[in-house]
């Protein structure tokens, strides 16, 4: 199980105090708890603390509020708002679970032994940049790591080659692809085909186009 961390929040009342914009100046996030059956909960959280956690932790993990002095609710972080410039964090939303049912998550696809690969001057064709799996929210790991040291050209790595945590299943066909060793020439290659294709069928398009008009 996952070492117990809280989140220090404050409950907020809808439409009294401050706005969202001026929370975020003030340092805090605004945010909400959902559960199911029952209405969302407003709340604020300082920015500094849920960033660092986050960034230790990832947004996969179960973290524990602390809620004016109550801390029983086991969340997690089901969608961060950023804004599309700076990237900051304008809005959280946390999804209150159960340790008894299982959820389902995307789980980010990490990869590991890079400059192998590049060392050997192939590319590392991802297909995959999430798995969805389901599991007790304790279980679920921050990611799913794959290990490309030790692959060569024309290497395959699928869902059912991935290692995932006792208790956590993919949602997914094991045959799916996750990513695939090529050479860089063979890329190129595809990518020119790609494009002489689609040049010949709007070519052929307009050509049909100019007979109807006919």
């Amino acid at each position: 199980m996952n070492e117990k961390v809280t989140l220090k929040i404050e409950k907020r009342e809808k439409g009294v105090g401050m706005t969202n914009k001026q929370l975020r100046r003030a340092g805090y996030i605004p945010a909400v708890i959902n559960s199911k059956g029952e209405d969302s909960i407003s709340i604020k959280i300082k920015k500094d603390e849920l960033i660092k956690n986050i960034s230790k932790h990832g947004r996969n993990y179960l973290f524990t509020l602390d809620m004016d002095g109550e801390d029983d609710y086991a969340i997690m972080i089901k969608d961060i708002q950023y804004s599309p410039v700076r990237r900051e964090v304008l809005h959280v939303d946390f999804q209150h679970v159960s340790l008894d049912t299982e959820i389902r998550i995307n789980l980010a696809v990490r990869i590991l032994g890079r400059e192998a690969i590049e060392h050997k001057r192939l590319l590392i064709m991802q297909q995959l940049d999430e798995i969805p799996v389901r599991g007790l929210p304790q279980d679920i790991p921050e990611s799913v790591e794959v290990d490309v040291t030790e692959l060569e050209l024309g290497d395959k790595v699928s869902v059912e080659d991935l290692v995932l945590p006792e208790g956590i299943t993919a949602e997914i066909e094991g045959d799916a692809l996750v990513l695939t060793i090529r050479e860089p020439k063979m890329v190129e290659e595809e990518v020119e085909e790609g494009a002489e294709e689609v040049e010949v069928a709007a070519a052929e398009e307009k050509e049909e186009e100019t007979e109807s008009e006919e």
